[in-house]
């Protein structure tokens, strides 16, 4: 009987983080300091914390690229409610890596390890270049990006756009992977979003077999009042 309630709870517990984890993005933003954090939530909500869903990630990195393109790795510090990307600044673009617990919705469903990417774009930034697995990558136009996995664009892939104050629309790369914010007339931060990109590429996760490798990503900018 204890086993059997056991196993029901551990199950239940599984259930809940997939499903957190599916409905939330995670993402890169500035603090009132000027560095930059790794957010995760669902977006418009509260941010998820530590103890708590926030603790659901391991081997959590942050980067910027320098001049010449090598890597300037930051120190990673896990807070209540973010993690700090140490010794960063809001002017220039950063990059982050996440990957998740490994997670199984369902008892006759396979498992999926979830690797959450997140992009940091200034204001007047400047075109990018694919510098994660899964990439939503600014092209230099205002709200245009192009979504680029393992280095090839994605085409007819859909993006979720969050813009200020208002709710998710949906849009869709086009036959090379582009994907454009029509309306920046609202002042504030802006979110692009792919989920759930999935490959069959089994593994191991911290000793826990998987095998779907789940890719999510997102482009954090901010658009600032005229």
């Amino acid at each position: 009987m204890m086993r059997s309630l056991i196993a029901t709870f551990a199950f239940a517990l599984v259930c809940l983080t997939a499903s957190v984890s599916s409905a939330h993005s995670v993402w890169i933003e500035a603090l009132p300091d000027g560095q930059l954090c790794i957010r995760f939530a669902e977006w418009g909500e509260e941010f998820e914390t530590s103890p708590g869903h926030l603790d659901s990630f391991t081997q959590v990195s942050g980067w910027a690229v320098g001049e010449k393109g090598a890597p300037s790795v930051f120190e990673i510090v896990k807070k209540s409610d973010h993690f700090l990307l140490t010794g960063s600044t809001s002017d220039k673009p950063a990059f982050g890596q996440a990957p998740f617990v490994v997670r199984k919705l369902h008892e006759d469903k396979p498992a999926r390890a979830p690797i959450f990417y997140c992009r940091w774009q200034p204001e007047g930034g400047g075109a990018g270049t694919p510098a994660m697995t899964l990439d939503i990558v600014p092209t230099g136009q205002p709200g245009e990006a192009r979504v680029y996995f393992r280095g090839k664009p994605l085409p007819d892939l859909e993006v979720g756009l969050h813009p200020p104050a208002s709710d998710e629309i949906k849009l869709k790369t086009d036959a090379e992977g582009y994907v454009r914010v029509e309306d920046l007339s609202k002042a504030g931060p802006y979110l692009l979003t792919v989920a759930r990109y999935s490959e069959d590429l089994p593994g191991y996760f911290l000793g826990v077999p998987f095998a779907i490798t789940s890719h999510s990503a997102s482009l954090y900018w901010t658009v600032s009042k005229k």
